[in-house]
């Protein structure tokens, strides 16, 4: 059995060695899986229904020939084999979902209201347990006393259920179905689901008793569905996923933003213009409510500095509220897939303007909820220290994109 005969720990063996036992197992992986695509009529395989019934339910005990490491639901051990994604994961926020801001509201909330945000934040009933376990000890702060939660969306949030393990279509081959059950951890389940925008949309997409003027207050999933990418085939994984890689790269990512605009410059007569079109995001333009993006424009005098009384400016947000029990929006001037905006700066008899675009991705938490909770708190304590953490951090998390500086065309 292999449970019995190897062992893998990337720092103790050799690396001849453990490459012969990565393509041992490749080859028992492809043989399987030649074995499931022999005849014509062998059937797509599907996700077992209920996948993403909320909450997730405990994956049980695990076959009691695995190893360890088998067993484990950890992201260090998946990434014993799957480096890559796992280096990958590590620099994603879905690795960083359980953040100091979420732990310092958790820390303020009943086992209810936290069971429902870690439904997406750290889905696993395992992590939702370790968390309780280490809150009852009165060190649901610390990250080393966190356990499994503290991994955030990891690894097996999406890939295990009842510890079998689930992923996308063999690569190469495109085949589909259960692979060798002698591979380690019993090998996988492979379907297309995980190539589909759908499989995101249990966390992208917030249900209609959730809305606000109409929208949900997260409506990704909605906004790609008539968006012209969704009806060329493009999905979620195709911007998000490029290459199967795990890094779901979005509005904290410079080049991630820039690449879905297009900003154009115009230096007329009487003023000069910047616009930001969204060209190549597949929804709208900020999706959620918690980024707010500016376009900036002001004049320069002969020596280069700005002129205050010249400066312009013009917000691509969705401004929400919650107030009176109840959620409201007070406006959203968000851009959905191909629409723009124009910002107009006169000159003013003078002869440079400089242009560019603001990006604040935590604009919300920053300036809304991190200052009102630490306003809220009556004494110092864990959930004050995470949420002045939080709040630190969300103030770096700005930058500036498409700067230009156009001359009057006299």
């Amino acid at each position: 059995m292999y449970g019995k005969e190897i062992v893998i720990r990337r720092r103790r063996w050799p690396s001849s060695a453990l490459a012969a036992v990565m393509l041992v197992l490749t080859l028992l992986g492809l043989a399987g899986q030649a074995q499931n695509a022999r005849g014509e009529d062998t059937p797509v395989a599907s996700l077992p229904s209920g996948y993403w019934d909320r909450p997730l339910a405990k994956q049980g005990e695990a076959p009691q020939a695995w190893i360890e490491i088998e067993r484990s639901l950890a992201p260090g051990a998946c990434g014993e084999c799957h480096m890559r994604q796992a280096d990958e994961w590590r620099t994603s926020l879905h690795a960083k979902a359980f953040s100091p801001g979420l732990v310092g509201q958790l820390l303020t909330f009943d086992a209810a209201g936290t069971a429902r945000c870690m439904d997406c934040h750290a889905p696993l009933a395992e992590q939702k347990q370790a968390f309780e376990q280490a809150r009852a000890k009165g060190v649901g702060h610390l990250t080393d006393a966190q356990g499994l939660a503290a991994s955030g969306n990891s690894c097996a949030g999406c890939h295990v259920r009842r510890h079998q393990r689930f992923g996308p279509p063999q690569r190469d081959t495109g085949l589909t179905g259960p692979s060798n059950d002698e591979m380690p951890h019993g090998g996988v389940t492979r379907t297309t689901d995980f190539e589909e925008s759908s499989f995101c949309s249990t966390c992208h997409q917030f249900p209609l008793s959730m809305a606000v003027n109409g929208k949900p207050l997260e409506n990704t999933f909605v906004e790609w569905q008539a968006s012209p990418q969704a009806a060329a085939g493009q999905t979620c994984q195709t911007c998000h996923m490029p290459g199967r890689r795990h890094e779901w790269r979005g509005i904290h990512d410079p080049e991630m933003v820039r690449d879905g605009l297009t900003a154009t410059f115009a230096a007329e007569v009487e003023a000069a213009r910047f616009s930001i079109a969204n060209t190549g995001v597949g929804h709208a333009f900020p999706s959620y409510v918690t980024p707010k993006v500016i376009l900036q424009g002001v004049a320069l005098d002969a020596a280069g500095q700005p002129v205050g009384n010249t400066a312009a400016s013009y917000v691509i947000q969705r401004v929400v509220a919650y107030s009176g029990g109840r959620w409201i929006e007070s406006s959203d001037t968000r851009l959905l897939p191909n629409q723009s905006a124009t910002l107009s700066v006169p000159w003013k008899g003078y002869d440079r303007v400089r242009f560019w675009l603001e990006v604040h991705p935590d604009d919300y938490y920053d300036r809304r909820i991190y200052d009102s909770l630490l306003a809220s708190f009556d004494q110092a304590g864990p959930a004050t220290t995470l949420i002045a953490e939080a709040d630190a951090l969300a103030a770096k998390s700005s930058f500036r994109l498409f700067e230009m500086e156009l001359t009057h065309p006299r």
